[in-house]
């Protein structure tokens, strides 16, 4: 009897402790209210982040970067794909006359489509008989059928290609940025007929409603209402910086850059005014015209011109 008691306690004892570990290990596995719940899943969104890093720090990744708005035009150079047919995958170059051939569906028009337009009608007429749901995608190889041209007071002159929608600020980066020796203005000259312009145009050769003149020093500073998109066929002149010189009975003689409307009296004033020998009323200009030098009787409301010299004489008295 004792012993039948003492394994009926056993079995409750058993019981017992086996309904706690389960409840603790239960309450062990609950979250707290107090405390955040927390996944042992990967973090998705990290992975992804690292995905796109991937694309968009890739040089060769054209797909990542291809403005898909942009207008095509003759002699760009395209890169086809079409997925799953790899026979298929051509780099083509628009030609001047705005077309050019694809297996299967021969000549096609690209001149005025936009990249999207264009995958549009290669994907439509590749269906049409040949490609079950063919994917198509474009990007641009070699951006040739818009450019600006950069000429003048620039680390880089030449011709830029126009890669969507392009500014002042974005081209003068790409060309280095203004010299040294760069006048604060540039000149954008930007001709009526700008879709065949294959050269620069230079200011002298423009109308004056052709002329446009920006600041590059205010831009340059931050001035952002003066960064004004390109057009194809635009010349941005950047002019040297012009000179004058004063000489003579000033307190600081030297070359000075030569500002709009300029006078005598101010370039003197410039160069530190006249010392107390020097005479206002006998100052000469000399000039350089028509590839002689000339000797003119300064007055104080003239104005100066480039390379021009101040030269201001002792007095009498």
């Amino acid at each position: 009897m004792k012993l039948i008691k003492t394994f009926s306690i056993l079995c409750s004892l058993f019981i017992i402790g086996g309904c706690i570990n389960f409840w603790g290990k239960k309450n062990q596995a609950l979250p707290s209210p107090d405390k955040p719940v927390t996944s042992s899943l990967p973090d998705l969104h990290d992975s992804y982040g690292q995905e796109e890093k991937t694309i968009g720090g890739t040089g060769g990744q054209q797909s990542a970067t291809t403005n898909k708005d942009y207008i095509i035009g003759p002699e760009d150079v395209l890169k086809i794909q079409v997925w799953d047919n790899l026979d298929l995958d051509r780099e083509v170059q628009v030609s001047r006359e705005g077309i050019f051939s694809f297996p299967l569906i021969g000549s096609v028009k690209a001149d005025g489509l936009s990249v999207t337009q264009l995958e549009r009608e290669i994907r439509e007429r590749l269906a049409d008989g040949y490609i079950v749901n063919p994917n198509v995608t474009i990007t641009i190889k070699e951006y040739k059928s818009k450019k600006v041209f950069v000429i003048g007071q620039v680390i880089k002159p030449g011709s830029y290609p126009l890669t969507g929608t392009t500014d002042l600020l974005d081209i003068i980066s790409q060309a280095g940025g203004p010299s040294d020796e760069a006048e604060k203005e540039a000149v954008i000259v930007r001709p009526k007929n700008n879709l065949q312009v294959e050269n620069p145009t230079l200011p002298q050769e423009a109308k004056k409603s052709e002329i446009i003149t920006i600041n590059i020093k205010k831009l340059l500073k931050g001035e952002v209402s003066l960064n004004m998109n390109l057009q194809n066929g635009d010349t941005i002149y950047i002019p040297k910086i012009n000179y004058y010189y004063v000489f003579g009975e000033v307190n600081k003689p030297g070359r000075y850059p030569l500002e709009e409307e300029t006078t005598v009296l101010k370039g003197i004033a410039i160069a530190g005014g006249l010392t107390e020998k020097g005479s206002k009323w006998r100052t000469k200009l000399l000039r350089v015209r028509d590839g002689q030098k000339i000797e003119i009787k300064a007055k104080m409301d003239q104005f100066v011109e480039p390379e021009d010299i101040i030269s201001v004489p002792e007095s009498f008295f």
